[in-house]
């Protein structure tokens, strides 16, 4: 694979950018809308949290089986499944008759998006073996791109044209995604060893795996606690009204992820002339300064404003540096490594949020992102400083 695409690297680099747009603009334009269309099918309100919750409970199992079998039938089948089962599923989403409808094409997409991010991923390591940091900074870059223009663009169609409207582009986004991943990945890919002796493989790099879970997973403790605890803090102690708050959430998710795209770049330099235990230590101390700036500054303007712009250097620092750890890991155990990276990022965020409003909800706000926030972040990056002399971080060709 590595000589077919290494030939030209314009190629290359516009197969990862495509990959890593389609990968989140789907997800980043349904989840907004998708609690809305069920309502608007008659369901109530359980039915209504049911199908949009149902995503993470299915992608979490879904996303580290992926990955592992990316490693044993090649990262070309499984991109290539997850765009073709996510264009039927746009059709079932625009044609839902009913919530179980809707819950049924909800259950099939985080099946099919489960295949697309940790093969691409693995797909990264393969190809750019020896100098991974630029492609994949350049791979996380679109995918912000995709979660900033997404989340914006589906609440302006639906308002406008409809919920259909949204399914009907992001269908055609994925059947150009598919056409040009077809004849853009090879046919031929490299032997990738069956499961035989893959546990053996990943045990040896237990240590290294685990740090990428543990740094995605703190970092994500915070966003779920943003979106699940801020807008009742917003409202409780504050005096905004609920649509005030969620817009507060809406603004401080934007404005991280974006300042996060400038962010890509430097840490991959940082990486790849040093080492990536570097650019975790700095993204989880910036995701703890943003907690605290949270937990003091939450009614405060100027605060959440310096405190997104803060979690945007922790976004793209933990996610480049965690996705670099499991990039560079062998490629027989790539995508399960990749997998499990991206479970620990779903697990955070299904976590966070409830754990937070029970904590707010019988222990009252003060502290809560502290304990959920700069605790995690401050006590994953004392695990790396200890132990990143026995991580073997250094890029595996």
């Amino acid at each position: 694979m590595a000589l077919i695409l290494g030939r030209n690297s314009k190629k290359a680099f516009s197969l990862l950018g495509v990959l890593g747009f389609v990968a989140l603009i789907d997800t980043s334009m349904i989840t907004p809308i998708v609690a809305s269309h069920a309502r608007a099918l008659g369901a109530d309100p359980f039915w209504s949290g049911l199908v949009a919750g149902t995503y993470s409970l299915v992608a979490l199992p879904m996303i580290v089986l992926s990955g592992y079998l990316s490693d044993v039938y090649g990262r070309r089948r499984m991109i290539t499944l997850g765009l073709a089962g996510d264009l039927v599923v746009m059709v079932l989403y625009a044609l839902s008759p009913s919530p179980p409808v809707l819950l049924s094409a909800r259950i099939l997409h985080a099946v099919f998006d489960s295949f697309i991010i940790p093969s691409a991923l693995a797909l990264i390591g393969d190809v750019f073996s020896k100098s991974v940091g630029r492609p994949l900074a350049f791979f996380w870059i679109f995918v912000a791109v995709a979660i900033v223009l997404g989340s914006g663009a589906a609440t302006g169609l639906v308002s406008i044209l409809g919920f259909q409207t949204v399914y009907a582009v992001i269908g055609v986004i994925v059947a150009a995604c598919l056409v040009f991943a077809l004849s853009g990945l090879p046919m031929a890919e490299g032997r990738y060893s069956r499961a035989r002796g893959k546990t053996r493989l990943i045990a040896g790099y237990v240590d290294r795996v685990m740090i990428s879970m543990l740094s995605v997973l703190s970092l994500y403790f915070i966003v779920g606690g943003v979106v699940g605890t801020l807008p009742t803090i917003l409202i409780d102690n504050f005096g905004f009204d609920e649509r005030g708050a969620a817009a507060q959430i809406g603004i401080f998710m934007v404005l991280s992820t974006a300042f996060s795209i400038p962010v890509f770049p430097i840490a991959a330099r940082i990486a790849e002339r040093k080492a990536p235990h570097l650019t975790l230590l700095l993204g989880l101390s910036a995701s703890a300064a943003s907690a605290l700036f949270i937990e003091f500054g939450a009614g405060i303007t100027v605060l959440r404003i310096l405190s997104a712009l803060i979690f945007g250097i922790s976004l793209a620092s933990i996610i480049f540096s965690s996705s670099f750890l499991v990039v560079t890991l062998p490629a027989e155990v790539r995508g399960l490594g990749s997998g499990l990276n991206q479970f620990a990022t779903l697990l955070g965020v299904a976590l966070s949020a409830p754990l937070t409003s029970l904590y707010v909800t019988t222990l009252g706000e003060r502290g809560v992102f502290l304990l959920f926030g700069a605790v995690p972040s401050i006590a994953v990056a004392a695990i790396v400083s200890v132990a990143v002399r026995r991580l073997k971080i250094e890029p595996k060709a």
